[in-house]
């Protein structure tokens, strides 16, 4: 499958035109059909931005690999704060949310999480793999004495 019907099949699941999808990613309708019909390919910027757009992965749309599991996005709850003065001495504070319809794999969390992964490599002594290879060496002479 090349990328021209990935992009199409994508497009399709979307429900969206070619016209809807030249739009969205501020191109002519003309370079959507090309990219469809093979004649030309995205470059790289267009390829991420094509991938928003159409709900995909990068590597889906460059390679035609699914990847093997997919972190579901971070989304932050914003909250929007409206003030209204009035001419009476007190301040009205009105507070709006606004529902966000997503998967139900989303997690909603008060701030992005920054995780920092350290891996260490542990190396052991090699005198210790001496001295191993000297009790196995022993112990097999002593079991192949008995035999």
């Amino acid at each position: 499958m090349s990328i021209g019907e990935r992009i199409a099949e994508l497009r399709a699941k979307q429900n969206m035109s070619q016209g809807q999808l030249a739009q969205a990613m501020g191109v002519s309708r003309q370079a959507v059909s090309k990219w469809e019909n093979d004649q030309s390919s995205p470059d790289t910027l267009r390829l991420i931005q094509l991938a928003d757009v159409l709900d995909s992965d990068v590597e889906y749309l460059a390679t035609g690999r699914a990847t093997v599991f997919r972190r579901p996005p971070v989304v932050i709850k914003t909250v929007e704060t409206k003030i209204e003065e009035k001419p009476v001495e007190k301040v009205v504070e009105k507070v709006v949310e606004r529902v966000v319809k997503q998967p139900p794999e989303v997690q909603y969390v008060e701030k992005p999480v920054v995780k920092k992964v350290y891996r260490t490599r542990y190396v052991r002594n090699p005198l210790e793999y001496g001295i191993v290879g000297i009790v196995c060496l022993l112990l097999g002479m002593l079991i192949g004495h008995f035999l």
